[in-house]
């Protein structure tokens, strides 16, 4: 076993962490709470490819989420990763290349790295078997988009001048755009406005490189949703070898 995955479980057994959802004792996610994310959705948002969401934001998913991004809970990118992976075998997106959206670079370094990356590179490090990630195909992670230094705290901004910040302070990386011909996924953690998400697939578009999903862990807001097959706890939906398909 890796030393780090062997001291998460020594830790677990000293000084067991609450469920990062509901703050029960036993489990560092328990299963109930785990369970509120095996329902993807597809999203209609106007201006955006189909948007495959994990989970509302609300509840304990919100709090997983918060947990794994503001709280310090690292060890919530892989189970997180595996959710992901699991919804896109359920939207029925191919191997892609993962493209994360950024954090602003202060955010990034209070929180101990970007979190979107991290979780990137967990869902490849999960298909391929390894730890790293794979470059020369797909799956693999992109990291296409930067935010300058001047970029705003989103919070608390309307989608005005959620758009206007992004169009001021979002950047096409050249040398980390997706390989040319490959299934493209945006990633992100949250959407709300969609004005990230709307910003980073039209630099991706005229890049040459246009999203065919986007994918987010969380959507905050009521919006129209197809619901996919459940996702089982082996990651295949039920009665739908691969995930393949559609309930309807």
């Amino acid at each position: 076993m890796p030393v780090r995955p062997a001291l998460l479980a020594l830790a677990d057994l000293l000084l067991p962490a609450p469920c990062a959802g509901c703050g029960r004792d036993g489990e560092r996610w328990c299963a109930a709470c785990r369970d509120r994310w095996r329902t993807p959705a597809l999203l209609d948002v106007p201006g955006l490819p189909p948007v495959l969401a994990l989970a509302p934001y609300a509840g304990s998913a919100r709090e997983v989420l918060l947990s794994y991004k503001e709280r310090g809970r690292r060890e919530l990118a892989r189970p997180l990763a595996t959710v992901v992976a699991d919804a896109l075998r359920a939207g029925e997106v191919p191997p892609a290349a993962l493209v994360p959206a950024p954090s602003r670079p202060a955010a990034a370094r209070a929180r101990g790295g970007d979190h979107v990356l991290r979780l990137a590179r967990a869902v490849v490090a999960g298909s391929t078997g390894t730890g790293s990630t794979v470059t020369g195909g797909v799956p693999c992670v992109s990291r296409a988009l930067a935010l300058g230094r001047g970029a705003a705290d989103a919070v608390g901004l309307d989608a005005a001048a959620r758009a206007d910040n992004l169009a001021r302070h979002l950047r096409l990386r050249p040398r980390g755009l997706p390989p040319p011909g490959v299934a493209v996924a945006l990633l992100d953690d949250v959407l709300t406005t969609g004005a990230t998400a709307r910003a980073a697939t039209g630099l991706l578009a005229a890049a040459g490189r246009p999203v065919d999903v986007v994918v987010v862990l969380t959507v905050a807001g009521a919006r129209g949703r197809r619901s996919l097959v459940r996702v089982s706890a082996g990651g295949e939906p039920p009665g739908h070898p691969g995930g393949r398909r559609h309930a309807g």
